[in-house]
């Protein structure tokens, strides 16, 4: 015993000096490049953005208020909050090991004893007796090697992990929440070109039909006027569809009945976007992103349980006992000639667990290492997200340019078109064939901004950039 308390002291330095962590920092960042790679970022890196929270580039109230309502009041971001309160409660649990424990105890018992072979002279062979225990117990195991205390922060640190995670979820809701929002707005726009269409190509077969009618027109005129409006209309059905999802997609984030009831009195237009000033680099982009650092926290949480598992070998130390009284008589527990009280000390090693501890330290090795590939994986999808982003900028920016002008074209090659065919030197096929063109690049033109907003919004997403104020 005296060997064992001398070693203490040794064993406490070698095993509470252990840093899971050191062997890891050059592992967590071997993925992190300089700059990004993609040519956009070139340009924008040298630029310095004046804008904290993304949502302010859109400027639109309303859609600033919904996002507020949705970290309120969506059923699944009000889940992970409780996750939150309950990890917290998971590190006070652990923290409670490293004190003493006190419990009080009141027993009472009431036993029979049979005295068989004794030749008592009043001839009895049993007699009752009465034991009655009042006291206070205390137990504290001695965290000799930390291990109690690891365990503490382990838990706090998976703690603050659970916060970076319901972050991130608040994040990527604000995101989903704006996508939503656009996607509205864009449907919008699309149904009104095809109320547009419909109207068009209405007008069309009237003025057709009237020719045909006439013996001005030939069936297939008639025949083409008739298609053409009836697939407008069936167009037209498609939109209203694509427009009721988008409503009920909003509304379920928003934690609302997704009965595709929306009252949207503003008809707002896509917002025009400048370009993106990006200054950030990808190591500053690892110590935004709330994902990355509730992976980077597991690492090192992971890496403290393995040193539990290992501590594990040790030997414990605990102590027990505490004040209390004990008598036969019920009324006598409060006297001070009945008053013990009792200690105990208890030393234990493991020695035999038929390879549970040792399979135990292996486990949270590979946990651990599970956890370094988690954040190398998660850090490689972040740096896609923004790669993707990035290019993204510029080609489609390019995209819109010419469908800005692909649309004038159009529309303007189809007035020509139906001058030239009511003056009779043109087909109605190329007339018709015209205005579809210019109706599409219209459609095209309206869909292509509005994948360069919700690129906007991968792209600060990706970055970790903050969506709004904490409070408005």
């Amino acid at each position: 015993m005296r060997k064992i308390i001398l070693l203490i002291p040794v064993l406490s330095l070698l095993f509470g000096c252990v840093r899971p962590s050191d062997m890891q920092e050059k592992s967590l960042h071997e993925v992190v490049p300089a700059t990004w790679s993609s040519a956009a970022s070139s340009r924008n890196q040298s630029s310095e953005s004046n804008r904290t929270f993304w949502v302010e580039e859109f400027t639109d109230p309303d859609l600033i208020k919904a996002i507020r309502k949705a970290w309120i009041s969506n059923p699944s971001l009000l889940a992970m909050a409780e996750r939150v309160l309950a990890s917290g409660e998971d590190a006070i649990i652990a923290g409670a090991s490293l004190y003493p424990n006190a419990r009080a105890d009141l027993s009472g018992s009431r036993s029979k004893r049979n005295l068989i072979g004794f030749n008592f002279p009043n001839g009895e062979t049993s007699f009752t007796t009465n034991s009655f225990n009042a006291g206070i117990n205390l137990s504290w195991e001695l965290d000799l090697w930390g291990k109690l205390r690891d365990r503490r922060n382990s838990a706090k640190i998976r703690f603050k992990g659970t916060q970076a995670e319901y972050l991130a979820a608040r994040l990527s809701l604000a995101g989903q929440i704006a996508k939503a929002w656009f996607e509205i707005i864009e449907s919008e726009g699309q149904l009104r070109i095809s109320r547009n269409t419909n109207f068009t190509y209405s007008q069309n077969q009237s003025y057709i039909q009237d020719r045909y009618e006439k013996g001005l027109a030939s069936a297939l005129d008639n025949d083409l006027a008739s298609t053409t409006l009836s697939s407008a209309k069936a167009n037209l059905a498609r939109r209203n569809r694509a427009h009721l999802l988008s409503i009920r997609k909003l509304q379920l984030l928003l934690g609302a009945y997704p009965d595709g009831l929306m009252d949207r009195n503003d008809s707002m237009a896509l917002p025009f976007l400048d370009s993106a000033s990006i200054s950030s680099s990808p190591t500053e982009t690892l110590s935004k992103r709330h994902d990355l650092k509730a992976a980077t926290l597991e690492v090192q949480a992971s890496g403290i349980d393995l040193g539990v598992s290992q501590k594990s070998l040790l030997p414990s130390l605990s102590i027990a006992g505490g004040p209390g009284s004990r008598s036969g008589e019920f009324e006598n527990l409060l006297e001070q000639r009945f008053r013990i009280w009792d200690l105990t000390g208890a030393m234990s090693q493991p020695i035999f667990q038929a390879g549970r501890l040792r399979a135990q330290i292996r486990k949270t090795k590979a946990l651990q290492g599970n956890a370094i590939k988690n954040f190398k994986a998660a850090a490689l999808q972040a740096f896609l997200e923004v790669e993707n982003s990035l290019s993204g900028e510029q080609l489609i920016k390019e995209e819109e340019v010419q469908l800005e002008k692909a649309t004038k074209a159009a529309e303007s090659a189809a007035k020509i078109s139906w001058d030239r065919y009511q003056r009779g030197v043109e087909g109605i096929f190329n007339t018709l064939e015209a205005q579809r063109r210019a109706f599409e690049a219209e459609s095209r033109l309206l869909s292509v901004r509005k994948e360069r907003i919700l690129n906007r919004i991968n792209l600060y997403l990706a970055l970790g950039m903050n969506a709004l104020p904490e409070k408005p």
